[in-house]
């Protein structure tokens, strides 16, 4: 647009010759309307006016309003600024939903876009200088990904009217993303783009479940997506992780810590690939377990048989099994566990049986009655990886192991 700018000024102020002209020796103005395929054939009207020793260029569509002004400053160059830029972006989201194409489809989209920017045009060199683009207000949500994000903000200023590089340093913050229960809040990325459209991410972290989440620095492709990044995980609540799993946990304290290895791709999405997670040593690290009968007690005897090698009859004469009661007590639920260990282990794409995470908790009552010490290994297999990436299952299936 800059380029067709300088265009028209050069038609209407080459009478200006070479210097700067202080003012103009003629008023008027000229008008049209573009119709821009790419976009739908969105109406862009338009407008040229001379005010004083400047020229004026005006842009509108539905919800969006451009005002450049040019000045001459002689030898054919010009300085140009954005007077005003504004856009809704719900106006303009079903012409840029159309030129976005298949990644767009089921999104709806909204908040305040505006522009600035200044510089210098010559036929020479061009245009130079600056330009900005701010975002306030955005959300968008996709029904059928059952995903929400509200609270964006975006800064973008680019030297590069090419389009094809941003410097370092870009920000990006969103307040809340929400998917399938789980929330990702306080997500703040750094990036620029380099050429060939590479992505390049210097920051990303996110509040997540009750902690933090900080990926390192990493690069994708635009043209074709793929992420493979380490992250770190500080302060997770396991209560917040309780919540999200009712069919297993009913309540949960404590904080976990680790390094996890996350990938995405087009064909299975975001998933966690490898890593673990540690619980942080506390005194009030515990849980309690939802209500499932037989879950440690299923192959426990109540009683010691006095007489094992004897007949059927003898069975049930002998010692009554101490364990059992405290036993039956946490798989119900009634009872709680302190945690003296517990780690998360990721596989990378599941190991034989499509086994993706294990759990391995060391605990004791917390009433510390007759049972001193308890180990429980659980076993998950597929969605387990899935629900630390947002995508929660609550039909995971798992086994365990008891001593």
């Amino acid at each position: 647009m800059v380029w067709r700018l300088w265009l028209v000024a050069v038609l209407l102020g080459g009478g200006a010759g070479g210097a700067r002209a202080e003012v103009w020796p003629w008023r008027g103005a000229v008008a049209g309307e573009l119709r821009l395929e790419a976009l739908g054939q969105l109406g862009l009207k338009w407008s040229v006016a001379i005010e004083g020793d400047k020229l004026v260029l005006t842009g509108t569509a539905p919800g969006t309003s451009v005002v450049v002004e040019a000045v001459p400053q002689g030898a054919g160059a010009w300085a140009w600024r954005v007077k005003q830029g504004t856009a809704d972006l719900a106006e303009l989201w079903p012409d840029l939903r159309r030129l976005a194409g298949e990644a767009a489809t089921g999104w709806s989209a909204s908040g305040r876009l505006s522009f600035s920017g200044a510089g210098m045009l010559s036929s020479e060199a061009g245009p130079t200088g600056e330009v900005r683009l701010e975002l306030r207000e955005g959300w968008a949500r996709s029904d059928a990904l059952d995903v929400e994000v509200s609270g964006i903000e975006l800064d973008v200023a680019t030297h590069d009217f090419s389009g094809q590089t941003l410097s370092e340093g870009q920000q990006l913050r969103i307040a809340k993303v929400v998917k399938a229960g789980a929330e990702a809040r306080e997500l703040h990325v750094a990036f620029g783009l380099k050429p060939g459209l590479n992505l390049a991410v210097s920051q990303a972290e996110a509040r997540l479940l009750g902690g933090g989440v900080k990926l390192k620095p990493f690069q994708v492709s635009l043209t074709k997506p793929r992420l493979d990044a380490g992250a770190e995980v500080s302060g997770v609540q396991l209560a917040e992780v309780a919540r999200l799993m009712p069919w297993a946990v009913a309540a949960a304290e404590g904080k976990l810590r680790g390094r996890i290895e996350i990938g995405w791709d087009e064909l299975k999405g975001l998933r966690v690939r490898d890593g673990g997670l540690d619980i942080v040593r506390s005194d009030a690290a515990e849980f309690r377990l939802a209500p499932s009968p037989g879950l440690l007690t299923g192959k426990m005897k109540k009683v010691i048989p006095l007489l094992p090698k004897a007949g059927a009859w003898a069975q049930w004469i002998g010692l009554r099994n101490p364990a059992y009661a405290p036993l039956r007590e946490i798989e119900l639920g009634r009872e709680g566990m302190k945690i003296e260990a517990l780690q998360v282990t990721f596989w990378p794409d599941g190991l034989s049986g499509a086994r993706t995470a294990t759990i391995h908790v060391v605990g004791r009552p917390t009433s510390e009655k007759l049972v001193k010490e308890l180990v429980i290994d659980l076993n998950f297999y597929g969605p387990w990886s899935e629900f630390m990436a947002f995508g929660l299952n609550q039909e995971a299936k798992y086994g365990f192991r008891l001593q």
